[in-house]
């Protein structure tokens, strides 16, 4: 995999010779060496720590070859002023012994705070002794963002890295735009008012009370509900935020994706597939794709994928890219989660361990020859949770050719009133999950029942049963980070 790594050198402008923006560390401490070990290494390698002087932070690591400390000319820590506080971030590597000597674990890290904080590239290395020390660099100049791009620089972005969108070969359920839905006949129920249609673009939402003041609903007669809940794609629109990221060296473009209506789930058992019928139906459900880009380069570094209720980072290299820039992303059926692969996915991770696996694959592998029910449709797919399916069709959105810059974070410009909609955009919807899936529980062998409820209760919440959804603007990433 093609790896992109940026590590950012500072040059001391100040002047001051004794309070200067940058500084030597007054010694080292080495955090680990690889020097006895039984590793893959062509030679001996140490990890030390710098030790800042008073009021100065240590940035990063110095790696040598040699067991003895490094020169002290080798780095320069920085002024606190200049500086913000780091977490942990992804685990990069680990070393162990049998004993549980010489613990080592290498970690990216990322700035604590989200909207002036500048990462560094650096690694952070940890032996399960030392404290976490590294810090991040500082966003300090009036203007923070003189490095975000303008419109036209906007609109150059989005047409160099815009994703293709492809949706199921059986999806049902596609993306409109808002004003679509307005138009179509949605309903706006308010406490102790009847339902009323949405005026333009939204001009009678609430856009300052609580967000269970509100909700939208699909309307009451059967043939405008069934119209509105298919959605219209040709006539779909992506709905882009622009945002500073990591201190303002990059651009966030966040694809915010309106479906009118989310479609039931399934759930993967071993190699059995249960369809869950209604359960997961939901009306209105707002998806997104955020693009990074280097402001520096203009290069795009990293593409955030929502999937349910969290999403997950990729690098440009993990997907098929059209024009050789532009990713391609498949929207899952019915539940809409975006993936990089035409595959199939579920989502239980981490919650059961190798044996609980093993006992549910040998228990249902002995049921696959003896159950025949239409519930359980058995294939040479095998996972436990949760399951996306996404595939390749002719129903494809090109997002550069249909959409419209909803906001710029650092620009003047209008909000539609849609966006500032405080309320829900769909109804509570209940169903009898816990019921319904205890009578499949009970169908299993009691050795895997209670492994098979405890599945079932790590599903996600939009196939429990959920309160609408809430529409971009208010969601935790509009001003912080994407949830992984």
């Amino acid at each position: 995999m093609a790896m992109f790594a940026v590590v950012l050198i500072a040059k001391d402008t100040t002047g001051d010779p004794s309070q200067g923006a940058l500084k030597s560390p007054i010694d080292y401490t080495l955090i680990w060496t690889s020097k006895g070990l039984n590793v893959s290494q062509r030679e001996d390698g140490y990890i030390w720590l710098p030790v800042p002087p008073d009021g100065y932070k240590a940035i990063g690591h110095i790696v040598t070859t040699s067991p003895e400390k490094p020169s002290l000319d080798k780095v320069r820590c920085v002024r606190y002023n200049f500086t913000d506080l780091t977490k942990v971030d992804k685990w990069i590597w680990g070393h162990k012994t049998r004993w549980g000597l010489s613990i080592v674990h290498l970690h990216t890290t990322k700035p604590k705070t989200r909207a002036l904080s500048v990462p560094t590239g650096m690694f952070l290395a940890r032996n399960g002794s030392n404290t976490h020390e590294l810090a991040c660099l500082k966003m300090v100049k009036t203007d923070p963002y003189s490095a975000m791009p303008n419109s036209l620089q906007i609109r150059t972005m989005i047409n160099a890295y815009a994703p293709w969108v492809y949706f199921h070969p059986h999806e049902q359920y596609f993306p409109s735009s808002v004003l679509w839905f307005f138009e179509n006949g949605a309903e706006l129920h308010q406490h102790d008012q009847p339902p009323r249609l949405v005026i333009n673009d939204g001009d009678n939402l609430p856009n300052n009370g609580t967000v269970d003041d509100a909700f939208l609903d699909l309307p009451q007669d059967q043939p405008s509900k069934e119209r509105l809940q298919k959605g219209f794609l040709p006539n779909a629109i992506a709905y882009i935020h622009v945002k500073p990221a990591l201190g303002g060296i990059c651009t966030d473009l966040a694809i915010w994706l309106y479906y009118p209506f989310n479609g039931g789930g399934k759930f993967q058992l071993g190699p059995f597939t249960i369809d869950l019928g209604k359960i997961g139906e939901h009306v209105s459900d707002w998806e997104h794709i955020t693009l990074r880009v280097d402001n520096f380069h203009g290069t795009l570094t990293a593409v955030y994928l929502s999937q349910h209720a969290k999403g997950k980072w990729l690098t440009p290299s993990e997907f098929e890219l059209m024009n050789g820039t532009r990713p391609v992303v498949y929207a899952s059926l019915h539940g809409h989660a975006h993936y990089s692969t035409p595959t199939s996915h579920v989502h239980v991770a981490g919650i059961l361990d190798s044996s609980d696996i093993q006992m549910l694959y040998d228990e249902l592998q002995i049921m696959s020859d003896s159950r025949k029910s239409s519930m359980f449709k058995e294939e040479s797919f095998f996972g436990f949770g949760a399951r996306d399916d996404v595939a390749k069709s002719n129903n494809v959105m090109d997002i550069a050719s249909t959409y419209n810059v909803i906001c710029v974070d650092y620009m003047e410009s209008g909000i539609e009133p849609w966006l500032d909609y405080t309320g829900r955009w769909g109804p509570k919807i209940t169903y009898e999950f816990t019921e319904e899936m205890m009578i499949i529980a009970d169908s299993f062998p009691h050795i895997v029942r209670k492994l098979v409820i405890k599945l079932l209760r790590k599903l996600p919440p939009e196939l429990l049963g959920e309160e609408g959804p809430q529409g971009p603007k208010m969601k935790e990433s509009w001003t912080g980070d994407e949830r992984v």
